[in-house]
């Protein structure tokens, strides 16, 4: 099979999986002018005679049909083609470039709010399938691919070999040879009865909820002997609110789940984390800080309008440890506070870099951490439209790997924040970026950290925690 060409286009590279139904293939397509890759999936039916193959044909059609209608979302890979050869069918699915979710858990434990992110990401790609009342019926982090152009989450292989062989079976009356679609730990309880629901893919999206708070892989994590209950409370402290969303979705009777993803994606998108009532101990505690904030506010405040009066670098004499210097640049009207433990250096690059700033720490570094200021104009008419150009900027960087990204606040604003990895062809190390930018007016604003991978996690914290936080942008009107 592999160096074949089906379709007169369609050449076979590799073998990616392999089925008691078909296999799946990588592939290219030889008529274009540079060959783009693409997914081939083989069906071939079990039974020859002349009726069966007459079934495999509607059923294929059928698939066939819901899957463009599918791929008519940005977030499902296109169906390309679908033909039939000798006794084999085949579809030819858009190849995804990326990596799959499986890379970004196990490692660490998300906080509540990084999975309520995810979740609702998931469960925006779902909500197409299911108003179309299609059950993908194996959603695991392996099947969900962060796309490298863009950083976005795509869905992937919805199954519809295995669905046309259970459906053969089932119409032919002989049910012993139907199995299960779906992978231990992600399936639901009605899908190992073979009646898989809407709320069956709930179930799997709130496994992959609960596999990134607790770093636990779903197959791992106990259930109650009578109930299928998942045992998952002691494995991570949530908040009370998210844990009775995932209570909800992983619940092993699918009438107490959400009936669909649009169902639960409302929950979602109205839920808040990290807002609790006001308690009596709450309220002291902020009235003797209010007190203290009382008492030196105003030097706070004269402090930060003498600065509001220069476009020169000042040291505070007092506190220095907390904020002993801000950087200002009135021209662009940007400003960030840094540790008194950086050096900074002022430049005016053609890339629009107007400072540069360096730990002083007495190291040796193969390749220097640094934080940089960029401002630049920008020909593009919206942040969404830069933020596309900039991650596709960025995936031709040599070996570059896309680990996050995403809309955030930044500089009090809508801005973007993204993570990745490139190699250096000059020294062949790996450095590690992280990057917040927003558009204000015509103007591009642009938070580098840049160190190798070994030296980033030294003050990645400072950089993320304190000096992105504390950057200010208040340009000038024009006249």
């Amino acid at each position: 099979m592999i160096g074949e060409t089906l379709d007169k286009r369609y050449r076979v590279l590799s073998l990616l999986g392999t089925g008691t139904c078909g296999q799946t293939y990588l592939g290219s397509n030889i008529q274009t002018k540079q060959e783009v890759p693409c997914v081939i999936k083989q069906f071939e039916p079990e039974a020859k005679d002349t009726l069966s193959l007459r079934k495999a044909k509607y059923l294929f059609a059928r698939e066939v049909k819901i899957l463009q209608i599918l791929g008519k979302s940005d977030r499902i890979p296109d169906l390309l083609a679908y033909f039939r050869q000798g006794e084999k069918f085949y579809l030819v699915h858009e190849f995804v470039e990326g990596t799959d979710l499986t890379n970004e858990l196990g490692d660490r434990r998300w906080s509540g709010v990084e999975v309520l992110g995810l979740l609702r990401e998931i469960l925006e790609i779902v909500e197409v399938a299911h108003r179309e009342k299609v059950i993908h019926q194996d959603i695991k982090p392996s099947n969900i691919i962060r796309r490298q152009s863009d950083g976005k989450l795509m869905l992937i292989d919805f199954g519809s070999i295995k669905k046309i062989n259970n459906q053969m079976a089932n119409e032919e009356g002989n049910t012993s040879i139907t199995v299960p679609i779906g992978t231990t730990g992600y399936m639901a309880p009605e899908q190992k009865s073979i009646r898989p629901k809407l709320a069956s893919d709930i179930y799997a999206v709130g496994m992959i909820g609960i596999y990134a708070l607790t770093g636990i892989e779903p197959k791992d994590i106990s259930l109650d002997h009578d109930t299928e209950v998942v045992q998952w409370h002691d494995l991570a402290k949530v908040e009370p609110k998210l844990t009775r969303v995932l209570d909800r979705m992983v619940s092993p009777d699918f009438n107490q789940r959400y009936s669909s993803a649009s169902e639960a994606l409302e929950t979602v998108r109205g839920l808040k984390l990290g807002n609790k009532l006001l308690d009596i101990k709450t309220i002291i505690g902020a009235g003797t800080l209010l007190l203290i904030l009382c008492g030196t506010g105003l030097y706070y405040w004269r402090l930060e309008h003498s600065l509001s009066k220069t476009s020169e670098v000042e040291m505070f004499e007092q506190d220095r440890t907390q904020f002993p210097f801000l950087y200002r640049n009135d021209a662009t009207g940007i400003s960030m506070k840094y540790p008194s433990s950086w050096k900074l250096s002022q430049s005016g690059s053609d890339r629009g870099i107007i400072a540069k700033l360096t730990p002083q720490k007495d190291e040796s570094y193969l390749i220097t951490p640094e934080v940089s200021i960029q401002v630049a104009l920008s020909n593009t008419e919206s942040l969404e439209q830069y933020t596309t150009k900039e991650v596709y900027q960025i995936t031709k960087l040599p070996q570059a790997k896309i680990i996050d990204s995403r809309p955030v606040p930044f500089a009090k604003g809508a801005g973007h924040k993204i993570i990745y990895t490139m190699v250096n062809p000059d020294n062949n190390l790996e450095q590690k970026y992280l990057q917040f930018w927003t558009l204000k007016g015509d103007l591009a604003y642009k938070a580098t950290y840049q160190a190798t991978s070994d030296d980033y996690p030294n003050f990645a914290p400072t950089v993320e925690q304190e000096m992105i936080p504390s950057i200010k942008i208040n340009p000038k009107e024009t006249e």
